[in-house]
């Protein structure tokens, strides 16, 4: 009886000797005819250029797998040229051979036999083999890559502003789009936040290098990133975006034309890490100055501005609007500006002042504190692996003892220079911190009754001295939450 089958074929990208896409295809289809096997051409399935060890990547696998589970079952085998062809990755290999099995699929591969009664083990010993290989293929590729940054090659398309020549050439200046970077560098020196110049990019109508429209994430990782200064930055993160630990990431003088010097650079990465942190939202991506800042006293969610020609414009608790709350905290416009500036004017000729100290941390010390908990967490999972060594017989008990011993000691050097960098100083004494409290109310105040300054300005003034506004709509009162950075 006649069996019908399906042919995968996929060919990777590195540079190892295997049969082209047609080769494996002819001798494929040879197997099948000589062993009564029906394949129609649709069941022929490719995957070229794809790496074998992650098998939701492949497309064309997967529509493969999701056929052979279908209730219409239109084949009985899968046919490859080699298993390293179906799955290098023998714990996802063994899955989906389990998952074709239960449904009287079998994988069937034509140049490497495994039929008799240590058929099984022989196909597991050849899949360990592939996965080996595959390792062994990975830290090649990562060992060549290292020592091609370290010579200051890019190994990336270049970003954009440039354009990849390729042939081991240097990325070139591209005429037609440099002029994007360098808008983004001059507009964030001259004080624009990153939400405002993503906005003049797309009314501009310019576009990213895959032709999407820019945000702010992607206007700062382009203010961020060295390669502009003629730095080459490689193995910085991994494949979920998690930064890695300083030590490990290689930076070398490009071989490329920068478009601007290390000096602009640094100011950048300075004035980037200076923002602070106490408030995500940009005050330009609000309707109104006081936006974000009042908090509903029944729920504590945020007002949100609203207006229209009907209902005028003012604050409302938005959990009321959505249902959530069951006390309606609207106030007018106008209403709310009046005594939230009546509010802070109080503030002056009160006896005791009462605000939360917010102690500002310097952007290199920043930069520090960072890559030291990346450092620790990275250790965290050395010692993770060092301890499942051991538990798995690889390690014996001394090395684990002294693995152990070495990352201790490693651990202990980090926490120490955390500390150093995160300790609290001395505070001034509560007569200076209330002449610089009352000093800064002052001058918010000055610039929310300046007709001349604008909704940013305002926002940016009042977050200074003003983390939250509780109102109370019952009681209509108004509870400042105040702080002084120091």
């Amino acid at each position: 009886m006649k069996k019908t089958g399906a042919i995968y074929i996929r060919v990777s990208t590195d540079k190892q000797e295997e049969l082209s896409p047609a080769a494996q295809k002819r001798l494929l289809l040879e197997y099948a005819a000589s062993h009564d096997i029906i394949v129609s051409e649709e069941y022929i399935f490719q995957d070229n250029g794809i790496s074998g060890r992650i098998a939701k990547k492949r497309p064309a696998f997967q529509d493969m797998i999701a056929l052979a589970k279908s209730k219409e079952h239109p084949f009985d085998c899968i046919i490859v040229w080699k298993y390293s062809r179906f799955a290098r990755n023998q714990e996802e290999s063994i899955l989906y051979k389990s998952l074709l099995k239960k449904n009287n699929v079998d994988v069937v591969s034509i140049s490497e036999h495994t039929e008799g009664e240590f058929g099984t083990l022989i196909e597991r010993i050849i899949e360990w083999m592939d996965e080996y290989y595959s390792i062994r293929l990975s830290g090649e590729v990562h060992r060549g890559m290292t020592e091609n940054a370290k010579r200051g090659h890019y190994q990336s398309d270049a970003p954009i502003g440039y354009t990849s020549v390729g042939n081991g050439n240097p990325p070139m200046i591209n005429p037609d789009t440099k002029h994007i970077p360098i808008t983004i560098k001059d507009m964030f020196l001259a004080g624009k936040t990153t939400l405002q110049i993503a906005r003049y990019l797309n009314q501009k109508e310019y576009r990213t290098k895959r032709g999407n429209q820019f945000d702010a994430r992607g206007v700062e990782y382009i203010l961020a990133n060295p390669f502009y200064a003629g730095i080459s930055r490689w193995n910085y993160s991994n494949r979920g975006r998690e930064l890695k630990p300083s030590d490990e990431v290689i930076m070398t003088k490009g071989n490329w034309e920068p478009l601007w010097d290390m000096e602009t650079y640094e100011k950048i990465i300075a004035k980037l890490s200076s923002r602070s942190t106490m408030k995500s939202r940009d005050i330009s991506s609000c309707k109104h100055w006081l936006s974000g800042l009042l908090v509903c006293s029944s729920c504590g969610r945020t007002l949100a501005y609203s207006g229209s020609s009907k209902s005028g414009h003012g604050f409302q608790c938005w959990g009321y609007g959505k249902g959530f709350c069951n006390t309606s905290h609207y106030i007018s416009l106008a209403a709310v500006e009046n005594y939230v500036i009546d509010g802070l004017k109080c503030f002056l000729t009160e006896d005791e002042l009462s605000y939360a100290l917010v102690r500002e941390m310097a952007p290199t010390s920043q930069i520090q504190v960072k890559d030291i908990q990346r450092k620790l967490t990275h250790l965290s999972q050395k010692e993770q692996r060092a301890k499942a060594a051991y538990l798995d017989g690889i390690d014996s008990k001394e090395e684990y003892r002294m693995n152990k011993e070495y990352f201790q000691k490693i651990r202990t050097e980090l926490e120490e220079q955390l500390q150093e960098l995160t300790q609290v100083t001395e505070a001034p004494l509560k007569e200076e911190l209330d002449e610089m409290m009352i000093q800064n109310i002052s001058d918010v105040i000055q610039i929310l009754e300046d007709p001349d300054s604008d909704f940013i300005k305002k926002g940016n003034a009042i977050r200074q001295v003003v983390d939250h506004i509780t109102f109370d709509r019952k009681e209509f009162t108004f509870d400042f939450s105040l702080k002084l950075q120091l």
